[in-house]
């Protein structure tokens, strides 16, 4: 199994002006941004202090460099909450290879990129969540204004529906990189915005089952994210693995893919007992062998990613649709059913249900339209939403009786 273990940061910022120095090379001496990006906060504070007093004496604004000190309290913040993350190993990829080398359960779903899942030419980045029943996707793609954005579908009758987008988790310059837990409840991504700390950060979301919508989401803090970009988080509770991809350090193109243990709750290290300096080293992962607490779960671990990277490919077996008849019996195609009347109504149910979801789709986008209209826009579309509500909750009850027809019919036909 290929190894990769990140350099020493201390070590080799101290080493370079003597290496100049010996070289006879001159280097530029480092920036405040140098020294952020290596949680080097004290040096980075005195070069912006500097500056700031440079600025003011010659009266000019000094608002880049207190937002740079801001930022500085924050990641100070951040290292100093560092999670307790044991990293069993790691690997240097091609960036645009880099979902080959995760390596999944079946019962984690599939992960895999935009353009292969779509059967696209163009190449947008963007990767593709399957759930592992193969009916659900989770994935990015441009929005009407050329943004990146979180969208959902379902496998309805052997066609996906109309993507829907994740307007709840909006406000980001960019999302990508989408992972759903096996409890359809969990969602974790990467975004560029705000609340990042780099490029792109690791952010984690629930679903609220009562409010039909996802929660305010979460960044996952150090040392899932740096200054770097952090691009996906994955967690295949099967074999108690996860995997996450950062290319902090990296050179142009390449990104490390990091296999660490899932924590059941979150752990930080005791900032009261962790020197700053090896706060750092932590929050970077400066080395997988200092995260080691438990050798013998890291032993465990191994020999479980071991048994995950010479597991063969599962071939899923195909799933036009996912209907419970009973207890013991969910069917997943049309010739599944015994009864030729079940099938039939099945196949009609199918239909009405795609199309109920084109019109909920429909209403999304006229109230998504009412929400920017003016005030004779609204007045004309209100009248439209209100009609088309109707005939989405009508629709629904209709299908809601229907299955229950077809349920029964199809256990009566078992009994026989």
């Amino acid at each position: 199994m290929k190894k990769y273990i990140l350099p020493t940061f201390c070590s080799l910022l101290l080493s370079l002006p003597s290496q100049a120095q010996k070289n006879g090379q001159a280097i530029p001496a480092p920036t405040a941004e140098y020294y952020m990006n290596h949680y080097q906060f004290d040096e980075a504070e005195k070069l912006l202090n500097q500056d700031i007093k440079k600025l003011k004496r010659k009266r000019q604004p000094t608002d880049v460099e207190e937002g740079k000190l801001q930022e500085i309290a924050r990641l100070r913040s951040m290292m100093r909450a560092t999670e307790r993350v044991t990293v069993i190993d790691s690997l240097v990829v091609d960036k645009n290879t880099f979902l080959n080398h995760i390596k999944l359960s079946p019962e984690s779903g599939e992960i895999s990129p935009y353009s292969t899942f779509f059967h696209r030419t163009d190449e947008n980045g963007c990767t593709v969540y399957l759930s592992e029943l193969g009916n659900k996707i989770y994935f990015a793609q441009p929005d009407e204004n050329k943004y990146l954005r979180l969208f959902t579908s379902d496998l309805v009758g052997g066609q996906w529906t109309a993507p829907h987008k994740l307007d709840e988790l909006d406000g980001d310059d960019a999302q990508n990189y989408p992972f759903m837990l096996s409890d359809g409840i969990t969602l974790y991504y990467a975004a560029q915005g705000e609340e990042s700390i780099g490029g792109y950060d690791i952010f984690v979301t629930r679903y609220d089952m009562d409010e039909k919508k996802f929660l305010y989401p979460e960044n996952l803090g150090m040392p899932f994210n740096s200054p770097a970009n952090d691009y996906m988080l994955a967690i295949d509770e099967f074999n108690q693995l996860g995997w996450f991809v950062s290319d902090r350090n990296q050179p142009e193109n390449k990104v490390c893919i990091y296999i660490f243990i899932p924590n059941d709750i979150r752990k930080v290290y005791d900032a009261n007992i962790y020197e700053e300096d090896e706060l750092c080293r932590l929050a970077l992962i400066h080395s997988i062998a200092e995260t080691w607490g438990d050798k013998e779960a890291v032993a465990q671990a191994r020999q479980r990613l071991q048994a995950a990277l010479s597991a063969p490919k599962v071939v899923k077996k195909q799933k036009d649709f996912e209907f419970v008849i009973d207890n013991r019996n969910t069917y997943t195609l049309l010739n599944d059913f015994k009864s030729p009347e079940a099938r039939n109504k099945m196949a009609a149910w199918q239909k009405n249900r795609i199309q109920l979801d084109k019109s909920r789709q429909q209403l999304q986008n006229l109230r998504d339209r009412y929400a920017t209209g003016n005030d004779a826009q609204r007045q004309t579309l209100s009248q439209q939403i209100l009609q088309l509500e109707a005939q989405c909750e009508k629709a629904e009850a209709t299908l809601h009786a229907e299955a229950k027809t077809i349920r029964n019919l199809e256990i009566q036909s078992r009994k026989k």
